[in-house]
C-alpha cells in the first residue's frame, strides 16, 4: 500500500488515500477500491480570483487537471504492471452533467470515504491542509489496499463565509453529514443556471471556494 502510495506522491499528488467503494462504481467499471487524489491548487492560480483575472484562473486550473490526468494514467499502469486490474477516473471518463453539476462517479465520495476530508456548507470538497483549494482525481481498482477511516461528518466549524460569499444565495444554512443529499445543501438548480451563464461569459464563480477561511489559512502559509 505504501508503495503506491509513495509512487503517486512522487509524481505530484498532495494527498493520497484509499476508500472501499465495493458496488459503487458499477455504473462505470465493477472495481471495489478506490484510490483518492488530491492536488493542491498553486498560490497564484488562487490570487487570479481575487483579481477576477478568470481567463488567467482557468487556464492555469485546467493545467492543473492535466497533471492530475497524467498522475492517474500513471497510477493505473503501474497497478496494472503489478497485475491488478486499474481504471484512471479521469474528467474524460468520469464526464459531468452541467445541469447537475454531478459526475458519474464524484470524486467526494471517494475522497470523504478515504479520510482525506469532509463536504463544506457549499458542497466543495475541503481538506484541513488546503481548504477547497484543491483538484481532486482517482483511480480504480482491485489491488488491496489498507483503507482510511471514512470521514461522515462536517469538521467545518461556524464559519459561514462561503455562504455568505455566494452571489446568488444558493448555499443553505446546513452543515454536511454523509446522510443528507446534496440538495439539503445547496439549490442545485440555482447554482448550476449561475455557472453555466459564468461560464458563457467566459468568467465563473468560485467564491465559495476562494472566501472558505481554511482556503484562505492555506494562502497565508504557503
Amino acid at each position: 500500500m505504501n508503495e503506491i502510495k509513495n509512487y503517486l506522491m512522487s509524481l505530484g499528488a498532495s494527498k493520497v488515500g484509499f476508500a472501499d467503494i465495493d458496488g459503487l462504481a458499477s455504473d462505470l467499471i465493477d472495481l471495489p477500491n478506490g484510490i483518492s487524489l488530491v492536488l493542491k491548487l498553486p498560490r497564484e492560480t488562487i490570487e487570479y480570483l481575487y483579481e477576477e483575472d478568470y481567463e488567467a484562473y482557468w487556464k492555469s486550473f485546467h493545467y492543473q487537471i492535466g497533471q492530475l490526468t497524467k498522475i492517474s494514467h500513471k497510477g493505473e499502469r503501474y497497478i496494472k504492471d503489478l497485475g491488478y486490474n486499474a481504471f484512471a477516473l479521469t474528467m474524460k471518463r468520469n464526464e459531468c452533467d452541467m445541469e447537475k453539476l454531478l459526475s458519474i462517479l464524484p470524486y467526494k465520495t471517494i475522497a470523504t470515504k478515504s479520510g482525506l476530508g469532509w463536504i463544506g456548507r457549499s458542497a466543495l470538497f475541503v481538506t484541513p491542509e488546503y481548504g477547497s483549494a484543491v483538484a481532486l482525481g482517482a483511480i480504480l481498482t482491485d489491488m488491496p489496499l489498507e483503507f482510511g477511516t471514512p470521514i461522515t461528518d462536517s469538521e467545518c466549524d461556524d464559519c459561514t463565509n462561503c455562504q455568505d460569499a455566494c452571489p446568488v444565495n444558493a448555499i443553505n444554512p446546513q452543515k454536511w453529514n454523509d446522510r443528507l443529499n446534496r440538495e439539503d445543501l445547496i439549490d442545485i438548480e440555482t447554482c448550476a443556471e449561475y455557472i453555466i451563464d459564468q461560464y458563457k461569459a467566459g468568467l465563473g464563480c468560485t467564491k465559495c471556494m476562494s472566501e472558505c477561511k481554511l482556503t484562505q489559512k492555506y494562502l497565508k502559509n504557503e
